[in-house]
């Protein structure tokens, strides 16, 4: 058959007013009609929608009122459009949009093809898949974004670059991804259909066309990511560089002309990274435990692993260290891991010693198991098959088999079906697996990167996730109170709850399927399993309909007695919450739920332990989605058990409900957890370093200290290395209306707007709120679009990280964020001009966290709150001035910084920068006058 080269195909997109197909109408379509690389035909035309344009969507098209006041109705051009696609498949991005809104118009497309699901699955590891970001990237030209015709021709181009890409994959790749789309009918099975259907599609198949994976291949590949070996104490020779004391090493590494300058392009030595690396060799050396607050350029990196290392690799030993955040992780791992290496190697210690590995969370891992009876027994939707098919291309060239390799963007949430999350009940050691490889891995290494979510894991299961290891060290340690909150708490989801429950039974579910494994491993036990599933089927269903009696009680507890959002609803479960007469009703619904619960997981045991008893290596996948879901219920029973019936009296508990298909959470935390963290950490023989950016507060490391539950070792503090006063501007526009009052909105739009104009470059506006900042992003949007200025808004445009990335162009930008960009994710290769704190970064004082905390002082509002603001306040400051040539703007929008008595607590936290006081009309000639360099 003729290949999908010959085709006529019809690239299209639409703009519209909204993303509503029920109720939106078309603006504009645009369609390219082509064969192969040859134009055949192309179509564009506005429509009138007879409605009035947001201002929103004028600002993205570029599409004025006039414009399609004048149009044709779309009476009019409808049987032109059909009879454009007539008769040939049409290709979109996101083509589900553009296919919904046709289909409302009256116009019936007669099969599609998507370039995004195309891209998902040819580019796995992303980082981006929206049309502008990929025509970017590849090259293409895309001169009018979000107008339909340009968006048409790019997306013609995008589809014949993706399809040489997987016109590329092996044929049993291939079948598999057309057998994956094949009950939801996706477009991207479609299209594997048509490739096969080719003359010329790929001919040789894989050693296994069941899954698409070469299971022999991929076995070779795991191993030779793992053949290092173990690290062995005291197996060297003894030469005269391991005679050094690491003291001298250290001093020598880091000093002037020492092996740092020799192999680091532009390293300079600094008194602030020799004083911590002495520190940190003193406290490893003598088995002690350090606090190190380095500003920024210290260069703390280097400062803590060079000593480490050097520890590690001349006495055989190991060294774990914690981070907070992945991009740090990454940045250890990548590239501060092979300076330290570099450097060592050129003053003389051996290269081959240090052995360093990534480990992370069983969560982070894909199972290969689990996967592949996924493939072999479901029966996917369409999102469904479209991650089942980008990880078996994935799975293909992936070493590690961990998620954060790819970009899964919208598919982030459907990665947990597929991953280790059950491994510790696994029922073999047999076949590929990504997480024995990596611990394995880390094992026989003597440095071990890991992040404090794995760390907190393994200090909940009481050890057994980490390896041995003599040398701790934490970085990003200011977070390390938090992550114990969290990681020490829980959260139960009414609906996770549920959908967990509801995967054990229907056609294709783990009970039946379980059943029919153990069938065929025995005589006879076909009546008994069966029975045993019948009895578990019967108790999901009754579980389920009593848990959701459960959760309907807790959101009516949560509504009648907060004043919450109609999106949501928060409640602390105080004493006098447990009193009232409807908490019995809870407890009564919750005992009954439990044992319901109890009785589905022990029927799901039995089914288990027969199924793995049957040695059917076929059906281990099956086993271990089954001990995942099992695992969950257990988390759940336990969680809840402790929440309703029986409250921890050092805990805080709380109810949240949420609308949609959000569900109730009952939520539960530790409200101290120094205990915990002194007996897992602290109290014992190893050397453990905390380091970080923003740790003391009033130049006191006591408030931390006592947080953790440290009370032994030394602490220094590190000044910055920067010149502050030379390259930060600090501008407080104090005549604005303060926080919470009339007006405050709207001035700090205006405020925005004036220095969004003034910087003409890079701004970052930092909210405390998503309410606040999407507020200030519909009042600035259309204003700066006018002046060429670009708004982007984490969550409407995208992830942190995107955000930076976006922000990082360039082009005159401001990029409003919340939460995680108040630290974490540096702008690449770039510097902000400007930096804007709406308002002071106080926590909110109705959250059940800061509320309970607070109780525990005799002054909560100066002792726990406004300590925890200066905190965050400084790291927010941290964002501005990343190396000794940036040179910025810090404007604070909220007066009370110089209004009230506590702004000096503020003030007295940054550096010693030159500071304005000035009225918002000067403002901007002020920010003009730092940036063209005639500041006085």
């Amino acid at each position: 058959m003729p290949g999908i080269h010959e085709d006529t195909l019809v690239a299209l997109d639409l703009e519209t007013t909204g993303v509503n197909s029920s109720n939106d109408h078309i603006i504009e379509v645009g369609a390219v009609k082509f064969v192969g690389d040859k134009q055949v035909d192309t179509l564009s035309t506005l429509v009138n929608p007879n409605r009035k344009l947001s201002s929103f969507i004028v600002g993205l098209t570029g599409i004025n009122q006039e414009d399609v006041d004048a149009a044709p109705q779309w009476d009019d051009v409808k049987d032109e459009v059909a009879d454009f696609i007539a008769g040939v498949p049409i290709i979109g991005h996101n083509i589900g949009f553009d296919a919904s809104f046709l289909r409302s118009h009256g116009v019936k497309p007669d099969g599609l093809y998507d370039t995004m699901s195309m891209a998902e699955i040819a580019l796995p590891y992303g980082p981006e898949y929206s049309l502008v970001r990929l025509s970017q990237r590849l090259g293409f030209s895309h001169d009018d974004p979000h107008r339909a015709l340009s968006d048409a021709l790019v997306t013609r181009d995008l589809f014949l670059h993706l399809l040489e890409i997987i016109e590329g994959f092996d044929r049993s790749v291939l079948e598999q991804i057309e057998a994956l789309g094949e009950k939801a009918s996706t477009p991207l099975g479609r299209l594997a259909g048509r490739i096969l259907e080719s003359d010329d599609s790929p001919l040789l198949p894989t050693s296994d066309s069941i899954t698409g994976i070469d299971h022999k291949e991929l076995g070779q590949r795991l191993r030779s990511t793992n053949r290092t070996p173990s690290v062995e104490p005291h197996k060297y020779d003894q030469d005269e560089i391991d005679g050094e004391s690491v003291m001298d090493s250290v001093k020598s590494i880091f000093g002037s002309a020492g092996a740092l300058e020799e192999t680091l392009d532009g390293y300079e030595s600094r008194p602030e990274q020799l004083e911590m690396a002495e520190a940190v060799t003193n406290a490893i050396e003598n088995g002690e435990h350090l606090v190190v607050e380095a500003g920024t350029g210290v260069g703390k990196s280097l400062a803590y692993l060079i000593p480490s290392v050097l520890y590690a690799s001349r006495q055989g030993k190991k060294v774990v260290v914690s981070t907070n955040t992945i991009n740090l992780q990454e940045q250890l791992t990548g590239k501060d891991i092979g300076i330290s290496s570099n450097a060592l190697e050129a003053y003389g210690d051996k290269s081959d010693r240090l052995r360093a590995a990534q480990l992370k969370g069983r969560a982070n891992y894909v199972c290969f198991k689990r996967w592949q009876n996924a493939v072999l027994s479901s029966d996917p939707n369409d999102v469904e098959s479209k991650i089942l098919s980008k990880l078996l291309v994935w799975l293909q060239e992936t070493e590690t088999g961990d998620r954060g390799e790819l970009a899964l963007g919208r598919l982030t949430p459907m990665f947990s079906r597929y991953s280790a999350q059950g491994a510790l009940m696994c029922p073999s050691n047999e076949g590929p697996c990504f997480l024995r490889t990596a611990r394995n891995k880390a094992n026989a290494s003597n440095v071990v990167v890991i992040n404090h979510a794995l760390l907190m894991s393994d200090i909940a299961m009481g050890g057994g996730l980490l390896p041995d290891h003599d040398v701790l060290v934490i970085d990003e340690a200011h977070h390390l109170e938090s992550a114990a909150t969290n990681h020490l708490g829980f959260s139960v989801n009414q609906f996770q709850l549920e959908n967990e429950l509801r995967q054990l039974t229907g056609h294709r579910g783990i009970l039946g399927r379980l059943a029919a494994v153990i069938s065929k491993g025995e005589i006879n036990a076909l009546d008994a399993s069966t029975h045993i599933a019948t009895q578990a089927v019967e108790a999901v269903d009754s579980a389920i309909q009593n848990a959701a009696v459960m959760f309907d009680l807790a959101a009516q507890i949560a509504s009648e007695s907060t004043r919450g959002s109609q999106q949501q609803s928060e409640l602390r479960v105080t004493e006098s919450v447990r009193t009232q007469p409807i908490w019995s009703d809870l407890e009564i619904a919750w005992e009954n739920a439990n044992t319901l619960l109890l009785g589905v997981s022990e029927h799901l045991g039995d089914l288990c332990e027969q199924a793995s008893a049957t040695k059917d290596s076929s059906a281990e996948g099956l086993v271990l989605d089954a001990y995942s879901v099992k695992d969950s219920i257990e988390s759940a029973v336990t969680s809840l058990r402790q929440a309703i019936p029986e409250p921890d009296d050092e805990s805080v508990y709380w109810l949240r409900t949420q609308t949609g298909n959000r569900g109730t959470n009952i939520n539960g935390a530790p409200l101290d957890v120094s205990t915990k963290l002194n007996q897992a950490l602290f109290d014992g023989a190893r050397s453990v370093i905390l380091t970080g950016a923003t740790i003391a507060y009033e130049k006191s490391f006591e408030r931390y200290r006592n947080s953790i539950g440290l009370s032994t070792g030394n602490d220094i503090a590190l000044g910055s290395p920067y010149d502050y006063r030379k390259n930060t501007l600090i501008a407080v526009p104090e005549d604005l209306p303060a926080p919470g009052e009339a007006g405050f909105a709207n001035a700090t739009a205006v405020t925005l707007i004036d220095i969004a104009r003034s910087s003409a470059g890079r701004v970052l506006a930092l909210f405390t709120s998503i309410s606040a900042l999407d507020n200030a992003r519909k009042a600035i949007t259309p204003v700066l679009g006018r002046d060429g200025i670009r708004v982007i808004a984490q969550g409407a445009d995208g992830s942190p990280g995107r955000i930076m990335r976006m922000l990082a162009e360039d082009e005159p930008t401001i990029a409003l964020g919340t939460s995680s960009l108040w630290e974490g994710v540096d702008l690449q290769g770039a510097s902000l001009n400007a930096l804007v704190m709406a308002r002071l970064p106080f926590p909110v004082p109705s959250d059940p966290i800061v509320a309970a905390r607070s109780e525990m002082y005799e002054d909560g509002f100066n002792e726990y709150s406004i300590p925890e603001a200066v905190q965050r306040f400084r790291q927010g400051f941290g964002r501005l001035i990343r190396s000794k040539t940036d040179r910025g703007v810090f404007v604070i929008l909220d007066n009370r910084i110089v209004t009230k008595n506590y702004g000096v607590k503020f003030q007295r936290s940054l550096p010693r920068c030159t500071v304005r006081r000035v009225s918002k009309e000067r403002l901007f000639p002020l920010l003009q006058s730092w940036r063209d360099g005639t500041f006085e």
